[in-house]
């Protein structure tokens, strides 16, 4: 991903856009603001956006912590 700062670019958004084509571009505002503009493909801007959503990275680190587990094994039993 190439980090463009507005503050030193100045770049029309057709001029990001082309960059875009290429590889995910992460944009800094001059007011300190950032974007992401990329190519839209359903599964990579989904996995994009849960990148980027702290609450799922969260819940995702709690799962991990969890010690009380069950195996698919036994959840497959339990479905029979």
């Amino acid at each position: 991903m190439k980090t463009i700062n507005l503050s030193s670019h100045q770049l029309s958004v057709i001029e990001l856009l082309r960059m875009a084509r290429n590889d995910a571009l992460l944009v800094k505002s001059q007011d300190g603001d950032t974007f992401i503009i990329s190519t839209a493909d359903e599964f990579d801007s989904e996995v994009e956006l849960l990148r980027q959503n702290h609450s799922f990275l969260a819940m995702l680190d709690e799962f991990k912590k969890e010690e009380n587990t069950i195996s698919f094994e036994e959840v497959e039993r339990n479905l029979r």
